[in-house]
Order: C-alpha cells, then structure tokens, then sequence
C-alpha cells in the first residue's frame, strides 16, 4: 500500500512540476533579484506548512544567498514573530495576524509574498489588500483554484494541483530554485568586486 501511494505521489509531483509555468517563476526571481536595486523589502507569509516554508525562504534569501561585498536582500517572514502573532491573533483576531504586522514596516514599491495551497487563507487576503492600497508589489503561489489571492496578485503561480503536500513542495521547489541560483550569481559577482 505504502509503496504505491509513494510511486501515485511521485507520478502528481512530477506532473506537477513539469506543467509550471516557468515565465512566472522567472518573473518571480527577478521582483526578488532587483529588490536590492530598488530598495525594497520583501514580506513572505503563510499558514501551517506554508508559514514553515515562508520562513524557509526567509532564512535561504536572507542568508543562503549571501556573499561578501555584494548587497543583500531584506526578507522577513511574517510566521517568525510568534508573540506578536499570538497577541494579534488574541487581541483582534486571526485574520488580522500578518496586516497589523505589515501595517508597521510596508513601503510602497515593497514585495509581499503569500504562500497558500487554497488562495483563500483571510490572514494573508487581508494583508495582500492591504499591500495593493498601499502600492506593494503583490506575488501569490497558490494551488490550482487560485483563490482570492491570484485575484489580488499582480505576480501569481498557479500550481496545478489541490495536494497540499504537492503544493507546498512546489512553494520550496521554486523557493530553492531562485536561492540557489541567486548565490550563483552573487558569487560571480563577488568575484569581479573582489579583482
């Protein structure tokens, strides 16, 4: 039983990963990529495995890619601060847990990034609205329904499937994919600054 559910889960994955749109991945990695240039911070946030994830990208884009002399990205991932969220989430109510955070840090031009396999987590609908009245940038990876997030969204990758393990692999898939591409090009980078 195990192994044919293992070989079922194998088949979706790649099936999954072979039908991304890989124009939206790179569109991603270059909102991130040029964020140094522009000033920007980027916001990345989630619920369950997708707030676990949103602080993977924080700690992989916030330190992964980093090389000396060469300017570093500002990431945050809004699941990390657990107090401020409990308090939020006590004092006012779970749906306001990322917007009372982002209402303290947002700037206009900023990113913000949600993860979700439903595109309809309020929390993180809330904080997209949010950012587009305050001229963010918003980017959504969201499972094939979409949801209220691809509709906020001026980036969004659809990932087609309704899996939620399919769909958070695919949110590390494209987090580990841009990272690790990044250092590559920080690296190249770090090398000329040094001659």
């Amino acid at each position: 039983m195990f192994r044919s559910y293992y070989i079922e889960y194998q088949a979706e994955w790649l099936n999954v990963i072979q039908q991304l749109d890989i124009n939206v991945i790179e569109k991603i990695y270059e909102k991130i990529k040029n964020s140094t240039e522009n000033n920007q911070q980027i916001f990345v946030m989630g619920n369950g495995g997708s707030a676990a994830s949103a602080s993977h990208w924080a700690c992989d884009l916030g330190k992964g890619v980093n090389v000396n002399g060469v300017k570093r990205l500002r990431i945050f991932s809004l699941t990390d601060q657990v107090p401020l969220m409990t308090a939020y989430g006590n004092d006012m109510s779970y749906s306001d847990i990322f917007v009372e955070q982002l209402k303290n840090f947002l700037n206009p031009g900023d990113i913000v990034i949600g993860l979700s396999v439903s595109g309809n987590s309020e929390n993180v609908v809330r904080a997209f609205q949010y950012a587009k009245d305050s001229g963010a940038q918003v980017i959504s990876l969201v499972g094939e329904k979409g949801g209220r997030m691809k509709v906020l969204s001026d980036i969004s990758l659809v990932i087609p499937s309704s899996d939620y393990g399919v769909v958070e692999d695919v949110h590390m898939y494209v987090n580990h994919v841009i990272s690790q591409y990044l250092r590559k090009e920080n690296e190249r980078e770090g090398a000329l600054l040094a001659k």
